[in-house]
């Protein structure tokens, strides 16, 4: 999971935690690349999962949170020039705001095998918010993209990882069926987990990459091999 991919120095501690620079990022799709791994799209993993369709010996998931300007302008160039795909979380409510990607750029991607994800409208809180908004941001945000796009858009990413964070078990649920009703196929958490379970389809795992960490270390929460070991 990355949110900015740039070069723009960070204005605080929160910033320099959610970017990773060009030059990191390109190390770490370097690796990934020599140590045979495969992008895959979460509906690949998704049917991977649960109809037992056929994926990659080494399969993994890159996912961007939020449709910042630079998942066009940094990620996405990167991303081809390493033969990676990727699954960028939009928050429709945002789309050609100063900072963000505009409706051309999340089509220009989309074209180009990256997936597009909903991330709601206005990256609203699903844990506190009332159910009739919680409902409209997941309605709203996945018909923008799938009129945008001409296609279905079947994953959600939760805002800030709610309310899979500060949630009771019963909100959880009571958000999951919201999902559910929808029309979402799957949704994605936060949980620095490596393991799915497939029991729960709208609380798939991811891990954070955080910006500055080495790339031994990005191998190893991953669970990949340590990059000396395969020659990378």
């Amino acid at each position: 999971m990355y949110h900015h991919i740039d070069n723009v120095t960070p204005a605080s501690a929160l910033d320099a935690s959610l970017t990773t620079n060009d030059a990191e990022f390109s190390k770490q799709l370097a690796y990934l690349r020599c140590a045979g791994y495969t992008s895959v799209t979460l509906q690949q993993l998704f049917d991977g999962i649960y109809t037992g369709a056929p994926l990659p010996s080494k399969p993994v998931v890159l996912t961007f949170d939020d449709g910042y300007s630079d998942a066009f302008t940094d990620a996405f160039p990167l991303l081809r020039k390493y033969g990676f795909g990727g699954s960028f979380a939009i928050v429709t409510g945002f789309v050609g705001q100063p900072g963000y990607v505009n409706w051309d750029q999340v089509k220009q991607m989309a074209g180009s095998q990256m997936e597009m994800m909903s991330h709601t409208v206005n990256h609203a809180d699903l844990n506190r918010s009332p159910d009739a908004v919680v409902r409209n941001e997941l309605v709203t945000s996945k018909r923008a993209l799938e009129e945008a796009l001409g296609k279905p858009v079947p994953f959600l990413v939760y805002p800030s990882g709610e309310p899979f964070f500060r949630g009771s078990p019963e909100r959880q649920q009571q958000v999951v069926a919201m999902v559910r009703e929808a029309g979402y196929s799957g949704a994605l958490v936060v949980r620095n987990m490596l393991a799915q379970d497939p029991a729960a389809p709208y609380a798939l795992n991811r891990i954070r990459v955080s910006g500055g960490v080495d790339i031994r270390k990005f191998a190893g929460n991953m669970g990949g091999p340590l990059p000396e070991t395969v020659g990378c």
